[in-house]
């Protein structure tokens, strides 16, 4: 047994909030804890998202570390990239707790938390001295009883204050976990939205993608997904958790959510190829089946965090060494140059190369 799988038992026997919490604290006062899992990734597998260059195909999903406490420690573990929040403009409790759930026989977790956050003036204070390069996204939300109007003018305020301190910015209207939030995923809110981020967006040169729900039904997605470009959003994120009713309220992610959000990317994919927008996925991926399926549906980047609770930091090498070996395979000489191929032409290199497990 790997130390990573001896401290997840222990780390199990805890509810999957205090657990999460105690992680947190220990990779903020030691990153050097990473040492151990972390490594050069290979200079073959950067890639362009938009105008970010990351390290690696691989960031670290939104969620996990809120306030940008432990930047330095997934810097060292090897994430090409990483997005911290969900934050607020003011601090937030959140939703009571119980607020986390785990199905360990499932590889899954619900949330309802409810954005607890620190806020905006503790995140920029956190992001002054962060890792210059470390390519870092900011994901930013409503408070709880934000009014409509009043969570464009909060987005706005958001985006204004921590674009410079970043290197992209990804508004989140797709949480189940804030009321009213979804209602947010219509055109008409978008647009006035839009109205307000597009003077920022010139000032700052931030690009700012939009997190989408997966729970929408595929019409409505694809409108959606199809407006934003018409917008001026700069990218797509899909997607984030979905709510199973009978397992109680919240967002259920891992490989609960795993078919679903495979389902519903590869419409949004569709649409962002059609449109010229990067997206990057998240939902579900566990194994390189999950990477291998998401490129030859045209995706290119991904985020991981249920996976990561359950796997350890060992899945960031697994990846790695699966998308190394394939382009060896493959005889490419970078995964961009990949990644920049038609679609024909990947699915053609995956059926041949890919060995799907």
């Amino acid at each position: 047994m790997d130390v990573y799988h001896l401290s997840r038992s222990l780390l199990f026997q805890l509810n999957p909030e205090s657990a999460h919490d105690l992680t947190l604290q220990l990779a903020k006062r030691f990153p050097l804890l990473a040492t151990p899992w972390g490594g050069t990734s290979s200079s073959r597998l950067h890639c362009s998202v938009g105008q970010v260059r990351w390290m690696t195909p691989i960031g670290l999903a939104a969620g996990l570390d809120k306030n940008a406490w432990a930047l330095d420690f997934f810097h060292r573990l090897g994430f090409g990239s990483m997005e911290c929040g969900t934050v607020t403009v003011l601090p937030q409790a959140g939703n009571p707790r119980p607020r986390v759930h785990r199905y360990t026989d499932e590889a899954s977790l619900r949330n309802s938390m409810g954005f607890p956050n620190l806020g905006s003036e503790s995140l920029a204070a956190h992001l002054q001295n962060r890792p210059q390069d470390f390519p870092l996204g900011i994901n930013i939300g409503k408070s709880k009883n934000a009014t409509p109007s009043e969570a464009i003018q909060e987005y706005a305020e958001l985006y204004d204050k921590l674009a410079p301190l970043g290197d992209w910015v990804v508004v989140n209207i797709s949480s189940p976990n804030t009321p009213g939030l979804r209602d947010l995923q219509q055109e008409s809110w978008l647009k006035d939205l839009f109205n307000q981020l597009r003077p920022l967006r010139a000032k700052h040169g931030k690009e700012i993608h939009v997190k989408l729900a997966p729970d929408m039904d595929d019409e409505n997605l694809k409108s959606l997904a199809s407006s934003l470009a018409d917008l001026g959003a700069d990218g797509l994120v899909a997607t984030n958790t979905t709510h199973i009713p009978e397992r109680g309220v919240g967002g259920v992610s891992g490989r609960l959510l795993r078919v679903k959000a495979h389902q519903k990317r590869r419409m949004v994919l569709q649409i962002a190829r059609d449109r010229k927008l990067p997206m990057v996925g998240v939902g579900g991926f566990e194994d390189m089946n999950d990477v291998y399926a998401y490129w030859a549906a045209g995706g290119s980047t991904f985020q991981i965090y249920t996976a990561f609770v359950f796997q350890g930091p060992g899945i960031l090498r697994k990846l790695e060494k699966g998308m190394d070996d394939f382009l060896s395979r493959a005889q490419i000489a970078s995964l961009q140059t990949f990644l920049d191929l038609n679609l024909t032409e990947r699915q053609k290199l995956i059926g041949q190369f890919g060995q799907m497990l």
